[in-house]
């Protein structure tokens, strides 16, 4: 868009009239011609530039542009981006077009920087862009502008700046198009110009955004997998996208949203029984999205009881099972994308909750301890237990607590040799000596203790000490694996 159009349009009628006057068999430049030139460069060209109000879709930390014989269209496209760096990307041949560019735009050799690269090699191009972008940082927003150059040029930064997208930058392509070409002079008509976003084909083409939402399904990554799924669903103009629901269900109980991981479910379940949906390859699984739905349920009544200090639903088996599924799938979800500080106290806090859930059982609250409470439901002494609690803890080279009933919160580690003393199978069928190591390496990560990142065999160990005992405690085999997509 060029706010001195109507100008501009008057002054093209005079500058193609003096190129058309007297110029027919003439081997040297007419009078006209020169007067045309200097009209071009004295009038239309800098009312062109002047007027020309178009601007990109944001900030850019760098725009790179491809210079070919006529510098006008980068100069409009980097004043438009107006970048903090510019790249100039020219060949041998256009190299002194790159000085006029320079002076135009005035904003110094600090912002703006040259690369040669070759006419006809894509890969050259690739192989110094990426150099430049690897110094950024990759949440920095980028623009590239492949209007001028070589074929080789242009294909090769489009397809390099689309391909940023699958490293989860902001990559954004323009070009300077126009409303009107001149076909006689064989250029654009001035004031006509303007700048254009192109979309990239992976973010428009429906095939192309399922695929890229199944990918990231299977990766865990669901929340990027609802977001592709919906795209996708938008570009068929389809109403509603059952793999954007599902992976949203599943994004929200990964992020501990399990009211709304609950609504989504519903959502789910509803349209399968629509006729539009009721033949999609989901409705085989009808009756396990209802479990997963119920699963949650019986989480968010246990959480809503736990915080007004009701431990009496913590002792229902069913309840504790998924509410330990979640944690499960929680700490896998981070442990395969590497974040293992986040798998491991998870998993920390999944052995806690078994724990807490297992002396529950006996109405024992570990946030208010009762000790003399607890020995009249199992029928023992206190003075047999904190023997038998003792001995447990001897055994694996801890030393003596002597004062166990004026504890006023019990740790994990007091509740599982309290539970091995009340004779508990769960706890004993876990090696104490293992279980005392895992205590130590979560003591070691904390900072005050020397602050030692955990590492992935202590995620694996945690979950192999989970899985002997919600084995060996009974609870219902529940899980929330992700349903598998069609």
């Amino acid at each position: 868009m060029n706010r001195n159009k109507e100008r501009l349009r008057q002054l093209w009628t005079r500058y193609k009239d003096l190129l058309g006057q007297g110029n027919i068999g003439r081997t040297e430049p007419s009078p006209q011609a020169k007067e045309a030139r200097e009209l071009y460069e004295k009038e239309i060209w800098p009312l062109t530039k002047e007027g020309f109000v178009d601007r990109g879709q944001q900030q850019y930390k760098a725009s790179f542009h491809t210079v070919g014989t006529t510098p006008e269209p980068v100069i409009l496209s980097a004043r438009a981006l107006n970048a903090e760096k510019v790249y100039l990307l020219h060949t041998k041949d256009t190299e002194k077009l790159c000085e006029r560019i320079e002076k135009e735009l005035g904003w110094g050799v600090d912002r703006i920087k040259t690369l040669q690269v070759s006419r006809s090699d894509p890969e050259d191009i690739y192989r110094q862009v990426r150099q430049q972008i690897d110094r950024l940082d990759p949440k920095d927003p980028i623009a590239f502008d492949p209007t001028g150059g070589t074929k080789a040029m242009v294909a090769g930064l489009a397809m390099f700046a689309f391909s940023l997208a699958e490293e989860g930058r902001i990559a954004h392509v323009y070009y300077v198009d126009n409303e009107e070409y001149d076909d006689q002079l064989r250029r654009p008509v001035a004031g006509t110009e303007f700048l254009k976003r192109l979309e990239n084909p992976r973010e428009v083409i429906p095939d192309w955004l399922y695929n890229r939402g199944k990918e990231a399904y299977s990766q865990g990554d669901f929340a990027r997998a609802k977001q592709n799924f919906s795209q996708a669903a938008e570009r068929e103009g389809k109403a509603n996208s059952l793999e954007a629901i599902l992976s949203e269900a599943y994004a929200h109980i990964d992020a501990a949203q399990f009211e709304s991981a609950k609504t989504k479910l519903e959502e789910l379940r509803s349209l399968l029984q629509k006729p539009p949906y009721k033949q999609s390859p989901f409705a085989k699984y009808t009756n396990t999205i209802r479990e997963q739905k119920e699963g949650l349920e019986e989480i968010i009544y246990l959480a809503n009881s736990l915080s007004s200090r009701n431990i009496v639903p913590l002792a229902e088996p069913q309840k504790v099972a998924w509410a330990l599924a979640a944690l499960d799938f929680m700490a896998g979800r981070r442990q395969s994308a590497g974040r293992i500080a986040e798998a491991v106290l998870l998993r920390y806090r999944a052995l806690e909750f078994f724990l807490q859930h297992r002396l529950a059982q006996r109405g024992f609250d570990t946030a208010k301890p009762d000790f003399q409470k607890l020995c009249e439901t199992v029928q023992m002494s206190l003075e047999d237990l904190k023997i038998k609690y003792q001995v447990e803890r001897n055994g694996a080279g801890l030393k003596t607590e002597d004062k166990l009933e004026q504890k006023t919160d019990v740790d994990f580690v007091t509740a599982f040799f309290l539970l091995r003393a009340l004779g508990d199978n769960a706890a004993q069928a876990v090696n104490p000596n293992k279980l005392v190591g895992l205590a130590k390496a979560r003591n070691s990560s904390v900072f005050a203790h020397g602050f030692e990142p955990p590492k992935e065999g202590m995620a694996n160990d945690l979950a192999q000490v989970l899985q002997t005992l919600v084995e060996r405690g009974g609870l219902p085999k529940v899980e929330y694996s992700p349903i598998p997509l069609a």
